[in-house]
Order: C-alpha cells, then structure tokens, then sequence
C-alpha cells in the first residue's frame, strides 16, 4: 500500500507470489485468462491484454506490459509483448475488455468535496462573487468547512477524504488536481505550502483558486461602471515557474464584466509563456479569447455541471472547438459538480448536444485524460499510455463497439481493475487470480473490492461506512446538482 511504501516497491499481483507459469482454469480466472509468472521475482511484471485506448487511436488485440517499479515498459500488439517479456504473468481480456490511462481531474477541490448541494442552489448568479458573499440581492451559498488530512487526526474528517477519493477512483479518475486531499488511495496534485505536502502531492502545480481577487466583483466595480481601469498588485508567484498555473478564471456569464476582466488579464499573463497556463471555469469568453487561447497554449479547464447549476450556461463550445482550444474535463466540486468524472462526462455530453455540437466519445476521452494531463504540465508523467510513463490505467469490461464510450460510460461494477503506479487500488472478484486476496477489502454495495486503502487505517468496511456516513455516497448520484443545458443559453 502507498502509504506505508514507496509506489515503486512491487506491483500487488499475483506475479510476484507465485512460482510456475500456468494458464488459470476457468474456476480461477473469471471474466479474463490469467497466466502466472515463472517465478517470485516480480521484476517480471505484468502484461495486461485489451483494446488499449492509445494517444494514436484505439490498439486492437495490443497489451501493455506494466514494470515493477510502476512505469509503463512496452505497448505494442500481444504477441509481440509477450515474446519480449516471455516470464511475465498475463491478463488476456482481449475480446471482453477496454484499457484506458485513468482519468485525470484537473480541477477539484479535496477539502470541500465530501459536501452535497445546499438548498439554495439555483442557476441565477452572474457572477461567483455573488453566491461566495451574497451580493446584489443574491442567496449566499456557503462553502463547507474543509478538511485537510492530518496524521493521527480526527477519523471522521479523514474517512471523508477517503470516501471522496474512493468515488472518484470509482469513476474512472487516478488523479485529482486540487488543495487537499488524503495520501494512499489516488494520485494528488497541488502545490507544496502545508507540512506533509511533500508526503501527499505527488506532482506539484499552482491550482491557485482566484489569481486577481477574493472579492473581484467589488474591485472591478468602478472599472465596470466606465472608470479607470483597475490595476491589481502584481502576482507574487514569480518563483513557481516550476508548476503549472491552473486558476479560476472567468468564472461568470458570458455578459458580466468582472469575469470578461478577468479573461483578459489572465491572457496577457499567458502572453509571457515562462510556464503552463491552464484557465479554469472560464465560462465568460469569447472566439477572440479562444484564438489568444489557442495561440499562447492556454488550456480551457471546463467544468460544464458546476457551471450550469450555478450560471446558466457554461463555455461556447462550438467556437472554442472551432478555434482548436485544447479542453480538459473536471468536476469543480460535490457542493455544485459532478460526483465523479464519468458524471462530468454524462453533462458534457448533454451540453454539446443542447448547443448543437457533435462531440464524440473520443474527443472526451482525450479531454479527461491527455489533455488534463497536459493542463497540469504533467503530459510526461501520466494521461497517456506510453512507454515510460507511470502505470495509471483502468481495466473495464467491454461489449461495446465503441471502446471510448465504453470506458466513459462504465458502471462501478465494470470495473475489473485499477492501477495506480502498477498497484492494485481496484480489483473485481472476476479477475481475483490477478492480485492478492489479502490485500484487497469487500464492501457493501460495492462491486470491486478496494485495495490497500482501508487496511492502512485499522478500519474494517463497516467502520469506514460508519465513519464516512452523511459524506457524499461513492457510487450515487441522484444528489448531485443538476445539468441542465438550455440551447443559446449564453448572454450577448
């Protein structure tokens, strides 16, 4: 488990426990062929065997050979992975599964996600200055009390973050970019300020919430209104080249002129192009901020539920395609996103169809995984599956033609497995002969069992249930805010 070693220690399968090569009977192997490794060594890794969502298009009959440090060693068609790692252990789900890089949640908020909708929650802000403070008459929608992980803490805050975690691993996502957030169950992105960042972000970017102002709408008041423009102290992150900058931007209809401020002064900063640039929300541009976008490699994080259920409307999608804006997918936050990744995916879809855009499952799939991957500045890293990056992927069962829809609309109980830096975090009772029984806990209304998660924490699943009660549930979605697209929603 992560938690107490480092990801690179082992793959927890079966391939490092068993000491004969041998074809697993019918019994044994489930929905997949498993085929044990020649020895204990479990350098020999692991060749998974599906049709493999690649960056190229869709590898029919390939395999992907999963290294025991946690990284990707080769991905080419079956028999050729196999002749080159002829003593590794075999999953062969080809004909019955769909291999995918997990997805990647560029923009989330760990601290705050445990926490349902409040009652007041309506599509009729302008502005989010208006539902954080409850100005110009609004309902002010306060946000939850955030729970940051401490060792030896509080076990109700920290069985919180687990079970936000789990639903997201549930839903298809291995990474979740956002403050926050609990070591051991996916992979986190953030930026290293708090004691024990270094222990729980294992990549860093500046997922800065507001670059300009808390309080953008009051300050921008007077420039609004026909005056001078107002001129904010400068940035004071000139030392964090280092990390992608992923900020709230434009975060308004379409028409107000505190989010198209903002728009513009987040692009001119982007015009220095001495890092990543990533726009998140960014709901109040335009087709000659998408060419500007698209010029100065800024990435449109669109959040397309949150968007709706608190503005109205969401991006104007057909341009920023149009403009080849490159877009990643993530879910904001529980309080008005969506649950999980495939959710997100469901109301992107309702989105593009309200506004009469014919987006595909393949253009999504690249929005929540490459193109997420590349908002955070991590491209080398994960998000795709490729020689040399790490092991992130989801294995889920397939009779659809269309692999990416597949994956994108899989249930819980599609799951068959999920690696995190080659280990096992999810693994279905279908393929048990592919990783350890002891390793992985059962619970309640849950399909696949978790991995190394709970064990770490001294719970049994019915004490984390206990703990996690009243937190959002992990494969539930009827709480979550609505989605609900109304063509040429846009304000002029």
């Amino acid at each position: 488990m992560r938690l107490s070693a480092p990801r690179n220690l082992g793959l927890l399968l079966a391939a490092s426990l068993v000491p004969t090569v041998e074809a697993a009977t019918a019994s044994e192997s489930g929905y997949c062929d498993f085929a044990k490794s020649v020895d204990e060594d479990p350098a020999t890794g692991l060749i998974v065997a599906a049709d493999v969502l690649l960056g190229t298009g869709v590898g029919r009959d390939y395999a992907v050979h999963v290294r025991f440090n946690g990284t990707i060693g080769a991905v080419e068609s079956f028999d050729a992975v196999r002749e080159d790692y002829p003593d590794a252990a075999v999953l062969d789900c080809r004909g019955k599964a769909v291999l995918s890089p997990g997805f990647v949640n560029a923009h989330e908020h760990p601290a705050y996600s445990y926490a349902y909708p409040d009652a007041n929650l309506s599509p009729t802000y302008a502005h989010r200055d208006e539902w954080r403070f409850g100005l110009v008459g609004k309902a002010q929608l306060p946000s939850p009390t955030p729970f940051y992980y401490v060792p030896d803490g509080e076990e109700a805050r920290t069985a919180a973050l687990v079970a936000m975690e789990l639903r997201h691993l549930l839903g298809g996502a291995t990474t979740i970019a956002g403050s926050g957030g609990v070591p051991g169950v996916v992979r986190n992105v953030g930026l290293h300020e708090r004691p024990g960042d270094v222990g729980l972000y294992d990549f860093e970017a500046d997922v800065s919430t507001f670059p300009f102002s808390y309080r953008t709408l009051e300050d921008l008041a007077e420039e609004c209104a026909g005056g001078p423009r107002r001129a904010f102290a400068p940035l004071d992150d000139d030392n964090l080249v280092f990390a992608a900058y992923v900020a709230h931007v434009g975060e308004g209809r379409a028409g107000n002129c505190a989010a198209r401020g903002e728009v513009g002064r987040f692009l001119d900063r982007a015009e220095r192009d001495e890092r990543r640039y990533s726009m998140v929300h960014g709901i109040a541009t335009t087709p000659a901020d998408y060419k500007a976008m698209r010029e100065r490699d800024v990435t449109l994080v669109w959040s397309p539920r949150s968007n709706l259920a608190l503005y109205g409307e969401t991006i104007d999608l057909e341009a920023a395609l149009a403009q080849q804006v490159r877009i990643a997918i993530a879910t904001d936050w529980s309080p008005s996103g969506s649950f999980n990744m495939r959710e997100e995916v469901r109301c992107a879809t309702e989105a593009a169809a309200s506004a009469g855009v014919d987006l595909s499952y393949e253009a999504l799939w690249r929005m929540a995984t490459g193109n997420a991957a590349y908002a955070l500045g991590l491209e080398g890293d994960i998000g795709t599956i490729r020689v040399g990056l790490r092991a992130d992927l989801v294995l889920v069962k397939s009779d659809d033609e269309n692999p990416y829809r597949r994956m994108l609309t899989a249930g819980h109980d599609d799951n068959l497995a999920t690696w995190i830096d080659g280990q096992v975090v999810l693994r279905s009772p279908m393929i048990a002969a592919a990783a350890p029984e002891r390793k992985c806990t059962a619970m309640a209304g849950l399909s696949p069992a978790v991995c190394g998660v709970l064990d770490e924490f001294g719970w049994s699943s019915e004490r984390f249930a206990s703990l996690a009660e009243g937190t959002v549930a992990l494969t539930d979605v009827r709480g979550q805010a609505p989605c609900h697209p109304r063509r040429a929603a846009r304000e002029p």
